[in-house]
């Protein structure tokens, strides 16, 4: 199967995401917690909502390969999968490189070795894995993203410790990327997705109240020491247009997007109204899906895809 992702801004060609089933029942009041949910959902409301999302990446031309397709000859993936709610959030359990995938390291006890159903799809697509993040290393998909195409980011939040973070540095850098810039996120930030979107090679949503309190290490391949800098002064020089979000607008998952058509449409939430707007004054379509069930698991639609193929 062809593969192979270099940027986070180009056209979606495929996608690997999971339709939940019966393992949404696990969602309890004394799992929540565990499971990252604000509360049990109502399977029936929160299943219209996914369903909504999932048709609008079909209308973009996006190829979804759903995990209960792939994994159809799989009994003992499947017979896990029925006890995981968060495979749902497919983001988080690996990045697909140039190369290949890295399967990540998920932090929470309820989402740990989660990530070891997404090795099976690979292995079943025929997508080579480059390496694994071991405990006690910790760093999961939504942590991590691009900036043009030659640097990989990882974040240093709270579901990622620099165990994780050198260990995706040494399989990438160098090999998929040229720069490695590792960002030290404030505490209550669990990915840097939750305050930063690429969405076109010079274009980006950002939060930057979270993102200018500490200094990044930017690695360069061939170069023993890092430099240091600061996040929103790197975009300054690469030249990016900023499209700055509200500590409102981040809470709610506004800036949760997924670039379909490069420089032209991306998939949303419904509420992101504000950012739909600045979009469409920048030429894009933001198509949007109703989200008020689906958001009780804190995820969106950049969440629940793992990007298998963008050019």
């Amino acid at each position: 199967m062809e593969f192979g992702v270099q940027n986070a801004y180009g056209t979606l060609r495929r996608v690997i995401m999971h339709r939940p089933g019966k393992e949404l029942d696990k969602v309890t009041t004394n799992t929540v917690e565990e499971f990252n949910f604000d509360g049990p959902v109502n399977s029936t409301a929160f299943l219209a909502d996914y369903d909504a999302m999932l048709s609008l990446f079909r209308s973009h031309g996006v190829e979804v390969l759903l995990l209960q397709d792939i994994l159809k000859h799989d009994p003992d993936a499947l017979s896990y999968i029925e006890h995981r709610p968060n495979i749902t959030y497919t983001r988080d359990l690996a990045a697909v490189f140039s190369r290949g995938a890295v399967l990540m390291g998920p932090y929470l006890k309820g989402r740990w070795w989660d990530q070891w159903v997404m090795g099976r799809a690979f292995q079943r697509l025929g997508i080579p894995v480059l390496g694994t993040i071991e405990q006690p290393g910790f760093l999961e998909g939504g942590g991590v993203t691009m900036i043009g195409d030659d640097t990989v980011v990882a974040s240093l939040c709270d579901r990622a410790n620099e165990t994780g973070t050198r260990a995706l540095r040494e399989l990438v850098l160098g090999k998929d990327a040229k720069y490695f810039l590792e960002v030290a996120l404030p505490f209550g930030n669990i990915h840097i997705d939750g305050l930063f979107m690429v969405l076109d090679e010079r274009l980006c949503l950002i939060h930057r109240e979270s993102l200018g309190v500490f200094p990044c290490k930017l690695y360069e391949a061939g170069v023993s020491e890092p430099r240091y800098v600061m996040f929103e002064e790197f975009l300054d020089q690469l030249g990016f247009a900023m499209i700055p979000i509200t500590q409102e607008e981040r809470k709610g998952g506004h800036l949760n997007v997924v670039v379909t058509r490069r420089s032209e449409t991306a998939v949303g939430f419904e509420r992101a109204t504000r950012i739909a707007e600045e979009m469409a004054r920048r030429s894009w379509r933001l198509d949007t899906f109703p989200a008020d069930e689906l958001f009780k698991g804190n995820g969106g639609a950049h969440c629940m895809t793992c990007p298998v193929l963008v050019e």
